[in-house]
């Protein structure tokens, strides 16, 4: 049965209006799959989507300075290409990619895990999903990915702190701090607090920031070591003013 103008109108109308699935579709105007799918194919008609639900922040919170600070941390950032063939449609749609953005956060401890997803679903009203492994939480968004970049996430020798961070509310700065020390730094027996990291120029920020609040120094003083690495240091006699004023999820006080 051939395809007349009338039957493309409608057929337009139920996916584009009425949002209906293709199966249903087939079923009121009593065509297959396979021939809905064929005529849909040329028309270029987007695909059905769900409401959108993210939104994206107008100042910096707390919650969205963790957020930046565990991408910079133990997270990254998300750029792929995957093929776009899917459901119905994947027969007609064969050798078609589309990217992909978001950012990814890694951890093994419970608590930093579940701060990540809560402020997330807080910041963006996106659900994080698990991939790969429970350590393991994305959020897939091209918006999210942006503002990430926009505010200085990025590899692991080229992150910043952007200024809406910078000069940030001191909660969210503490919020920031507190946030990046609890996935790179390691706590010593000796009492210091020490920060590894290959950009120097992301850590001279942050000891910029943390001096506001507890005295801190980079060794070496000037220039990366031989592995091309620096480190932050907190000494041992300001690690309890780091802990009650910085704090620590994963070195309580």
């Amino acid at each position: 049965m051939r395809w007349t103008l009338e039957d493309k109108a409608r057929l337009r109308q139920l996916y584009l209006e009425a949002r209906l699935p293709i199966a249903e579709i087939a079923r009121v105007l009593g065509r297959s799959t396979a021939s809905i799918n064929t005529v849909l194919t040329p028309f270029g008609i987007l695909r059905q989507r769900s409401p959108h639900k993210l939104r994206l922040p107008t100042q910096m919170t707390p919650a969205l300075a963790r957020i930046h600070a565990h991408v910079c941390g133990d997270g990254h950032l998300i750029y792929t290409r995957e093929k776009d063939d899917y459901g119905y449609l994947k027969p007609y749609r064969q050798g078609y990619y589309r990217k992909r953005y978001g950012i990814a956060y890694t951890n093994k401890n419970p608590a930093l895990i579940k701060e990540f997803t809560c402020d997330a679903q807080q910041v963006f009203g996106l659900q994080p999903r698990y991939e790969a492994s429970k350590w393991v939480v994305v959020v897939k968004s091209k918006a999210v990915w942006e503002l990430m970049r926009h505010l200085g996430a990025g590899r692991s020798r080229e992150w910043s702190i952007g200024s809406e961070v910078v000069q940030a509310p001191l909660e969210a700065q503490l919020a920031w701090l507190r946030a990046f020390f609890d996935d790179e730094a390691h706590f010593d027996p000796h009492g210091r607090i020490r920060v590894r990291s290959v950009s120097r120029a992301g850590l001279e920020q942050t000891a910029r920031m943390l001096r506001r609040f507890v005295p801190c120094h980079l060794t070496p003083t000037a220039g990366l070591y031989p592995d091309h690495s620096c480190y932050l240091v907190v000494n041992k006699q300001f690690r309890e003013r780091f802990l009650r004023m910085v704090g620590s999820l994963k070195c309580p006080a």
